[in-house]
């Protein structure tokens, strides 16, 4: 089994104590179950943390690769809120396309359902007092 040294590691991060860093923040993922990138061979999580940054698996995020993610999140949202309008838009649409098919006695016309009403009223009789309500 080859050793891992520090010397390998600074070929692919060349500050110590950034070195230091990224091999402590990927120690705690792979103790917090994070799948290892590079064949682990029953090794201690920071044997597997290091091999993983001299193979050029692990590096920090620079400001760089922080702002394209932002924008590449916003971007995203936007799609999304596009696509949102669309099918709502959509939804509208055949919605009023819906109404307009139906007949004129179904579209809900507030007169017809008055004429209903005074219908149905023509054939009740209220009296007055304490005496019955026929219908």
């Amino acid at each position: 089994m080859a050793r891992i040294t520090v010397e390998d590691c600074l070929k692919e991060e060349q500050n110590r104590f950034a070195l230091v860093q990224l091999a402590a923040r990927r120690t705690k993922q792979l103790l917090s179950g994070a799948t290892p990138l590079v064949e682990s061979r029953r090794n201690k999580s920071v044997v597997n943390a290091l091999r993983e940054i001299a193979a050029g698996q692990v590096r920090f995020k620079t400001e760089e690769d922080l702002q394209r993610e932002r924008e590449e999140a916003m971007l995203r949202r936007e799609e999304e809120l596009k696509q949102q309008q669309l099918a709502d838009e959509e939804r509208a649409r055949a919605a009023a396309a819906a109404q307009a098919e139906l007949p004129e006695s179904e579209s809900g016309d507030d007169s017809s359902e008055e004429e209903r009403a005074e219908e149905l009223s023509d054939g009740l009789s209220v009296s007055g007092g304490s005496g019955s309500t026929p219908v």
